[in-house]
């Protein structure tokens, strides 16, 4: 039912146990899908330590995560693709959670579950009610709800929308919602099914990044209205916050020259 997609790159310290929380899953009807983006490390010798058929290794010269988790929706053979990191965590229902979700809303074709960090404590009291999204990005201004590790998409949509933009190395998730966003509604469990660990190996760095490479040189303001605009308004200003903090000059100026009043608006 499931292909579960995982980028990898250099997780020696981490993959195992984020291979095993899927093998761990109370669902068993899935595949495992590892694309080996270049590793250095041991990362490949040791998920080939698994005996387990369901896990599929493909391996391709360094690309980029968005290259290798496109290179994993092309391979994968089941029509529900779920995304896992290669440094991250599923609990033990993550996969049975989503199956009853797309059981019971038969009409959707995009779902997530909910995320803790690994630094924060399960909350005592759980909540598990489900919410029909119709507009992604008046949630996503809210917060980051749609975090890759929790996502569960109909492979048809991927493939129509043409995957994760590979010429970014930053926000290419958030680039993928949004164009999901603009045509589908999420359901979303607020049920915590995932940890996002944030003292692994390799983390992509959490300081400024490269502006051509960022969502950031792809946002065009004129013509968007709405929640659409006021969340990519957001993703600037926050950006221009950064370069004012970090006295980039070159940068704030490039941001404030391509968008001008629209900023103001």
């Amino acid at each position: 039912m499931f292909s579960v997609i995982i980028p990898l790159y250099n997780k020696e310290l981490s993959v195992r146990a984020t291979i095993q929380s899927v093998l761990d899953q109370t669902l068993s009807d899935f595949e495992i899908v590892v694309v080996n983006d270049g590793s250095t490390d041991r990362s490949l010798e040791i998920i080939k330590q698994f005996e387990d058929k369901r896990i599929h290794v493909i391996e391709q010269p360094n690309g980029g995560v968005s290259s290798a988790r496109n290179k994993g929706i092309k391979e994968s053979k089941y029509e529900w693709i779920a995304f896992l990191d290669g440094d991250d965590l599923w609990k033990q229902d993550h996969l049975e959670t989503l199956k009853k979700m797309i059981s019971h809303y038969t009409i959707y074709k995009v779902f997530c579950t909910s995320y803790i960090l690994s630094y924060q404590a399960f909350p005592v009291d759980s909540d598990n009610s489900i919410i029909v999204i119709d507009d992604y990005f008046e949630e996503a201004i809210k917060h980051h709800f749609f975090w890759t590790s929790v996502t569960c998409i109909h492979k048809a949509i991927l493939e129509d929308l043409g995957g994760f933009n590979t010429a970014l190395n930053r926000g290419e998730d958030l680039d993928l919602w949004a164009r999901i966003g603009r045509e589908y509604t999420f359901v979303r469990s607020k049920k915590i099914t995932a940890i996002y660990r944030m003292d692994a190996e390799n983390k992509t760095s959490i300081g400024k990044s490269i502006y051509s490479k960022s969502i950031l040189s792809i946002i065009n303001l004129k013509g968007l209205s709405g929640f659409e605009r006021k969340y990519f308004k957001r993703l600037l200003n926050q950006r221009i916050k950064t370069d004012i903090k970090c006295f980039d000059i070159r940068g704030l100026v490039t941001l404030v020259s391509k968008h001008n009043l629209e900023l103001l608006k």
